[in-house]
């Protein structure tokens, strides 16, 4: 939604949420929640169709979203964690925003998605798990939101298709700022974010195939972005228009993966292309398998894949060590009309 839009929209709420005592249902279709009251008993009051608006305000709360086809919008909201965990069906695992479709643990089979959802606007900052947190989703979108010190991911998508996660600003995860897994369909795009500052990653793909990364800056993390296959295939990814900037810190080590310099991963990722971005600035400062601007390499001693059939085409990478890296695996990988000056091996530019 454009500014003016959400200025209209909010603006009526937000006028008569003044004369409301507590989260209740406006004219408008909507719920709208003031400091010191329960976004959760507003999120359980909603129907499809409803929008609950979360005026300025700190609330320490763990939400669980379990309904299809709300419209959750925080204008000015900051949610950090409760003294105690809250009685839902989220309680599994701690975050401060939990969209939680029916699926089956085990498995990760979902039987009944939670569908046509928008989480924006929110601060969500301080969780053991992710700021923000998808399982067995459809048509989700997650925009707009700052995930800032969650020890997890700041904000992360499992099992689930379509949807969005767009403009959103993650920092200080321990893992990474933006994670999508465990999708094998999951047809979803990673728009406008961005990710610095991470403890691994900036941007996660893992075990996903078929979406869109474009137009997100990652900078400041152990590996910018990353599209991985460790159990399930990587694949049918499109990685255009973002920027993958002084991605040097160090990471791993023990029973980690060591991982440093990286700006873009492809990582027995298949089928996949990488065009169009701007990688700059990425040295390794720390043990790591493999480092540059833009590489591709295999996870198959890792229990992974060969890379396959992927196109690195028409990047700006300069600054980075090397510009361009290629691990020799695989089959079908192509670089075609980089601006870069160096590689492994030689001859990529």
């Amino acid at each position: 939604m454009g500014r003016w839009n959400a200025i209209k929209v909010l603006a009526p709420i937000a006028a008569l949420a003044l004369t409301l005592p507590s989260a209740t249902r406006t004219s408008a279709g909507g719920l709208v929640v003031h400091p010191g009251e329960s976004i959760q008993a507003a999120v359980d009051a909603a129907r499809p169709g409803d929008t609950v608006v979360v005026l300025p305000g700190t609330y320490h709360e763990a939400v669980c979203v379990t309904t299809d086809g709300i419209d959750l919008r925080g204008h000015g909201a900051v949610i950090q964690p409760p003294a105690e965990p809250p009685a839902t069906p989220c309680a599994v695992l701690p975050a401060g925003i939990f969209l939680l479709g029916q699926l089956d643990f085990d498995t990760g089979v979902v039987s009944d998605p939670i569908s046509d959802v928008t989480v924006s606007g929110f601060r969500v900052e301080g969780f053991e798990a992710s700021g923000i947190l998808m399982l067995g989703g459809r048509d989700v979108d997650i925009t707009g939101n700052t995930a800032v010190d969650n020890e997890e991911y700041g904000i992360a998508r499992f099992f689930s298709t379509g949807g969005t996660l767009r403009d959103n600003r993650t920092s200080g995860s321990e893992e990474a700022g933006l994670y999508l897994g465990d999708s094998p369909n999951a047809d979803a795009t990673i728009s406008g974010n961005k990710a610095w500052d991470n403890g691994l990653f900036g941007i996660f793909v893992r075990d996903s195939s078929h979406g869109l990364v474009i137009g997100n800056t990652s900078t400041g993390n152990c590996v910018g972005i990353v599209v991985f296959a460790s159990h399930g295939p990587a694949e049918h990814w499109t990685i255009t228009g973002n920027r993958a900037l002084d991605n040097t810190k160090a990471c791993g080590g023990g029973d980690e993966l060591p991982a440093s310099g990286m700006g873009i991963a492809l990582a027995g990722a298949g089928h996949t292309t990488v065009t169009g971005n701007v990688v700059t600035g990425n040295h390794a400062t720390g043990p790591t398998p493999f480092a540059g601007g833009i590489v591709v390499a295999s996870t198959a001693a890792f229990g992974g894949r060969d890379p396959r059939d992927d196109v690195i085409k028409a990047n700006v990478a300069h600054d980075n060590d090397p510009d361009l890296f290629y691990d020799g695996t695989g089959f079908g990988i192509e670089f075609l009309h980089n601006s870069c000056e160096t590689s492994v091996p030689d001859g990529l530019c």
